[in-house]
């Protein structure tokens, strides 16, 4: 994956945020025999058509793009991040919303990539065709482009898909989940952009990594996590970062991720602290108890089908 800064992040880089620095800037190479793996199994187990990951019953991941407005280092994706191959042809839609529909068990779409705000005809022509499936009550935004670019927001053709997004309103519900990672990316342009959603009245809910020398500090994560509660965005959920082959410095302790977990729990109020779940090489996002339950081996869960999974 080659390295993409916007403007924006270009400028709070040279501003000295190392935080967005190590998010952004490729720090190593990739070995020449070293190829990023998919630890979730999402084209391998879970995708019966292109841009389909049907991994739990009731809902789907539609992959929109491979195509980002900037490229995370850390990224789960990085085997497929800003190759074309992730680009969707009206029969790649057509096809997807033909399996949504025979599947009226979906009742819950996330619309992620990539990002879906970044390719806004076809996440409008997604839009309108969910519209059209009565089994489809939620859909949610996955997105990185307020921290990424927040002046995209504000363009025509995003606020169009707000716009059709309003005009679903009697059809599903929206949510909006915006990827923030460390208080340095909440500056007034980013706020200004989350605001300006929250303006379209969708509830807008955060979703956090924990990464090695950015933000695995109690103080960083607290910081982070009131500035979006006092904005209005709900923390949802703080995930261990995946286990994606050459991005193993990325990857923190767990003993010490439950440290900070508990410690916060014990500091913030319930509705701003996210919780802290593990996206397993299984099936299943687990929570990971807190310090507050005495666990002989927080190295080893079960997932969703019981089957034991060492992490």
């Amino acid at each position: 994956m080659k390295e993409k800064i916007t403007p924006h992040l270009q400028r709070k880089i040279r501003d000295g945020s190392n935080a967005i620095a190590s998010q952004f800037q490729v720090q190593s190479t990739l070995g020449d025999n070293v190829t990023p793996n998919d630890p979730l199994g999402e084209e391998t187990l879970f995708s019966p058509a292109k841009g389909i990951v049907h991994k739990y019953p009731n809902r789907v991941l539609w992959k929109t793009t491979y195509h980002c407005a900037a490229h995370c280092q850390f990224c789960t994706r990085i085997r497929q991040i800003g190759s074309p191959d992730g680009d969707l042809e009206d029969a790649d839609i057509i096809s997807a919303l033909c399996y949504i529909q025979s599947h009226p068990e979906i009742d819950d779409v996330i619309l992620s990539g990539g990002d879906p705000l970044v390719v806004p005809q076809t996440s409008m022509r997604i839009i309108a065709g969910l519209r059209n499936i009565p089994s489809v009550r939620v859909v949610r935004i996955g997105t990185r482009l307020p921290i990424h670019s927040p002046k995209s927001i504000g363009s025509p053709q995003v606020k169009m898909v707000f716009r059709e997004l309003q005009a679903c309103a009697d059809n599903f519900q929206t949510y909006v989940l915006v990827h923030v990672n460390h208080p340095d990316e909440l500056d007034y342009e980013v706020v200004d952009a989350i605001r300006t959603i929250c303006a379209h009245s969708f509830p807008i809910l955060s979703q956090t990594v924990f990464l090695k020398n950015v933000n695995d500090k109690e103080d960083v994560l607290e910081e982070l996590f009131k500035k979006l509660y006092y904005m209005g965005v709900v923390p949802y959920y703080i995930y261990r970062c995946d286990y994606v082959k050459g991005l193993e410095q990325f990857v923190c302790d767990i003993v010490r991720e439950r440290e900070i977990m508990t410690t916060l729990h014990k500091r913030m109020s319930g509705i701003a602290l996210p919780q802290y779940i593990i996206d397993v090489e299984g099936v299943g996002k687990i929570p990971v108890p807190l310090g507050f339950w005495d666990v002989p081996d927080i190295t080893r869960c079960r997932d969703y089908q019981d089957k034991i999974v060492q992490l």
